[in-house]
């Protein structure tokens, strides 16, 4: 950190000074701005003066981010005795509010303010959304080129029950809702360009999507921004024209609630000119909290990106030396907390409160390695902060992140209540260069990360090259994720010459710890216990050292302890501890040294969170070394430690399981059902939408063309896979007969072989069951067919409705299934079983269940 000057001038600030402040005690300045401008002034005639801003009590409103710039440096804007100034972004919300239907009240604004987020009486509001908790499920997405190739269109199909919210919105209404999809370890926000509720299609568009990590069948997604999702407590909606409503939480009056909505993107920037060896030198802050900026979505919506790495932080810093945060408060922001970017070194964050955030709390250097080492930053401080509850609209953004950045300290915070990773260090997959060297990330306590919401993440993640990396003393627990990956400590691809030690890991989803794959890391004396998959995993085996395991305990209760590929010789393993709570334990094929031991290592109380050592003579035998666990976490005051420990924290919970598959399909959208399969012989016919005339609805069908020499008798075959196991399903569909059309519709388990259900035959003028005839059919007339049975213990029979023009509807009842033992439904098929030329049409095609 750059010294300041012994010898300083004060000025002082008050939110309720008179205009024209001269920085005389009886006349401070207004704002921060009007201080910053009054030392520019006096700075022509003695540029090395040092100053001290002392600032009092108050709200001090901003439309514009705080700028400091080069000349801007060597002062201290800090808090006067006993006063806790806030610098909001936001802006009040003073009109009349009027109660409507349904406990929703509405108040009128100017048609030109915009906002995506509000606050009311400090706590962050939602924006109206579906569902109100997790999220539902893609069934599949389709992706075309569309602008020449510059964009992608992507078509999600969904489950109409779950978009039913969206129907009677007008075009440009839909246009306004932004879809958030969690898709492994990323996120995506768009804006819908068009939605079919009934049939369950949602169409975006924007880049196209990445081959590794794309929307795919059971991505989490959710609805935001119209005003039938505007149905829980807490919840907003702006419209287009100033209307706002919002239904307020039980105990709030609108009497006399504080609304206040950001104006401001950032709140604080400094800006130096690393390029050219000029920078903002030792510029501090001291108890002052920096409140209230926004973000707008961009119609082009915001693509996925790991770690929500193209996201900027309300206090922006580039090109500096010795820039300081100390008993700060960063908070209700819409992008990342705070971020040291380019050219930054020797700055500290230190015993600051970063919380409610849109994307995560800290940020380190950039994703990129400058050409000129002036633009690269370095020995950054984050040192004894509480960072907390972030990611509202970026859940995969990190608590701490360090990109290609060398030599920093991120020490004793605390960091909780994320959607995905605590702390990630590096920038590079794979060996090559990387500038994330020599950091240390030591006595941090990160917990509640997950929540059930994405993938692929850890409670501390490494990625790449990072020689002279220590991860050391770090409290982990309670990592929770959706699919794969809730890892305690996780060495991504490429990290390399990490020494992890120290370190109490316990209550993962996955393992207390995970190799990708990397070279001569080295993980010893830590503390894996709990995992509820697996303990250890190591998933790629290259020709070198990968890691070194030794000296650990391991302590469980599950069944498994290792996973992934072990037993070459890319691993050095030995001398650890392995308890399973006095079950059986196997440490083949991985650790099958001589010096492990399979002993209870007399912890004080594991299930409930103490490691301590009632006796340590166990854990001496192979060399641990005890270490004090609680020395993780914030430190120093007392007040500072209590207010650490009683933020409440949320409950760790999986979310629902992905419902079986359900859709309505008219093909106006020229697709096959979703999720279908094919099977034919492709040049003697085949299955496909087309435009057709004779299309029951809409102008498109799909069409079944058999003909001789076919494969196999059953082809063409259309075969969709729902795997309903309770309830009651039907299948209801418009089928239009040619002549000589053999057509059939049969549900199946997935048994080896497999059981028939209910089984339907469309065969020379007849509907018939496989022992039964039931009607007369016509030819090249719709028939509209409705098949249903219960599934489960429920199952035995089924049913079948059948609808001829001109013809009363028949319904056939309780029919018996083809095999008795039938009762699941993992198959459903279309089966054209013409021996010679025959066309059959499908339109209107649904697939629904019910409990």
């Amino acid at each position: 950190m750059t010294n300041i000057a012994h010898c300083e001038s004060n000025l002082h600030v008050a939110a309720d000074a008179d205009a024209g402040g001269d920085g005389k005690e009886a006349r401070p300045f207004r704002s921060l701005t009007e201080a910053r401008n009054e030392i520019r002034k006096r700075r022509i005639d003695r540029p090395k003066e040092a100053f001290r801003v002392l600032v009092a009590d108050g709200r001090y409103e901003i439309t514009e981010p705080l700028t400091f710039e080069l000349g801007d440096g060597n002062v201290i804007y800090e808090a006067a005795a006993g006063a806790t100034p806030v610098i909001s972004g936001g802006r009040r919300i003073t009109s009349d509010w009027t109660e409507g239907k349904e406990g929703i009240w509405t108040t009128r604004l100017p048609p030109d303010w915009r906002f995506e987020q509000m606050w009311v009486n400090g706590q962050r509001a939602v924006r109206a959304r579906e569902p109100d908790h997790f999220f539902h499920y893609l069934v599949a997405c389709r992706e075309q080129s569309i602008d020449g190739g510059k964009r992608a269109q992507q078509t999600l199909s969904v489950r109409p029950e779950d978009v039913f919210s969206l129907k009677g919105l007008t075009d440009e209404e839909v246009r306004q809702v932004q879809i958030l999809a969690f898709h492994k370890w990323d996120t995506t926000r768009r804006f819908l360009d068009s939605a079919n509720a009934e049939n369950g299609h949602l169409v975006i568009s924007g880049r196209e999507m990445k081959s590794w990590n794309p929307l795919t069948r059971n991505t989490g997604y959710l609805l935001e921004n119209y005003f039938k999702a505007l149905d829980e407590p807490g919840e907003f909606f702006l419209a287009p024209g100033g209307e706002l409503s919002y239904r307020p939480r039980a105990g709030e009056s609108m009497e006399d609630a504080a609304f206040t909505i950001p104006v401001c993107e950032k709140l604080v920037v400094i800006r130096g000119d690393s390029a050219n060896d000029k920078f903002v030198d030792g510029l501090e802050f001291r108890g002052i909290a920096f409140r209230h900026c926004g973000m707008l979505t961009p119609r082009a919506g915001f693509d996925p990106s790991q770690a929500a790495s193209p996201i900027e932080a309300a206090v922006q810093i580039d090109g500096t030396k010795g820039v300081v945060f100390d008993h700060c408060e960063i908070g209700h922001t819409g992008g990342y907390g705070i971020w040291f970017r380019k050219g930054c070194s020797d700055g500290v964050l230190r015993h600051s409160f970063v919380h409610d955030l849109g994307a995560g709390g800290v940020r380190v250097g950039e994703t990129r390695i400058a050409s000129n080492e002036s633009e690269r930053t370095n020995r950054i401080v984050v040192d004894n902060n509480i960072i907390y509850d972030a990611g509202h609209l970026f859940p995969c953004a990190v608590g701490v992140w360090i990109g290609n950045s060398a030599d920093n300290r991120v020490t004793h915070n605390e960091i909780a209540n994320m959607y995905y990773t605590g702390i990630s260090v590096g920038w590079r997959w794979g060996y090559g260069q990387s500038l994330a060297t020599g950091n240390q990330i030591e006595h941090n306590h990160i917990h509640h990360l997950g929540k059930g919401w994405l993938s692929d993440m850890g409670g501390i993640y490494t990625l790449g090259p990072s020689a002279g990396t220590v991860l050391r003393g770090n409290r982990i627990h309670d990592i929770e994720s959706w699919g794969y990956g809730g890892w305690g400590l996780y060495n991504d691809e490429g990290s390399t010459g990490i020494l992890l030690e120290n370190n109490l890991v316990y209550r993962t989803k996955s393992g207390g710890y995970h190799q990708h794959y990397g070279r001569e890391n080295v993980i010893r004396n830590n503390i894996f216990a709990f995992g509820r998959e697996y303990q250890i995993r190591r998933s790629k085996v290259e020709k070198h050292l990968s890691f070194t395991y030794q000296q650990n305990i391991v302590l469980w209760d599950s069944d498994k302890l290792f996973h992934g590929t072990w037993g070459d010789k890319g691993v050095e393993i030995g001398g650890n501890l392995y308890w399973r709570m006095g079950k059986p334990v196997d440490l083949s094929p991985a650790d099958t040294s001589e010096d492990s031991l399979i002993a209870d290592p007399l912890f004080v109380d594991p299930a409930n969170d103490d490691f301590r050592f009632a006796d340590p003579s166990v854990a001496k035998k192979i060399g641990f070394h005890p270490f004090d666990a609680s020395q993780a976490g914030v430190d120093g005051d007392e007040a500072w430690k209590e207010r650490a420990s009683s933020l409440p924290m949320p409950k760790m919970q999986q979310a629902p399981a992905p419902p079986p598959i359900t859709f309505r399909e008219d093909f106006e959208w020229g697709n096959l059902p979703v999720g279908s399969s094919v099977s034919v012989t492709p040049e003697l016919g085949g299955i496909q939408v087309i435009e057709s005339p004779l299309a029951r609805s809409g102008s498109k069908v799909m069409q079944f063309t058999d003909t001789p020499g076919q494969q196999h008798r059953y082809y063409p075959m259309l075969s969709l896979h729902p795997k309903h196991s309770e309830g009651t399903t039907n299948c209801r569909f418009a089928i239009r007969l040619g002549e000589e059309a053999v057509f059939q519709h049969e549900w199946r388990d997935a048994a080896h072989p497999y059981q028939t259900g209910p089984s339907l035959w469309f065969e020379h003028g007849k509907l018939r069951t496989s022992n039964r005839i039931l009607t007369e059919l016509p030819v090249d007339q719709w028939i509209l067919v409705d098949v249903s049975a219960q599934l489960g213990p429920d199952a035995g029979g089924w049913s079948v409705s059948v609808s001829i023009p001109n013809q009363d509807t028949q319904t056939f009842s309780d029919l018996p299934l083809v095999n008795e033992e039938w009762n699941r439904l993992d198959w459903i098929g279309f089966v054209s079983q013409a021996d010679g030329d025959a066309v059959v049409l499908i339109d209107d095609l649904q697939l629904s269940r019910t409990e």
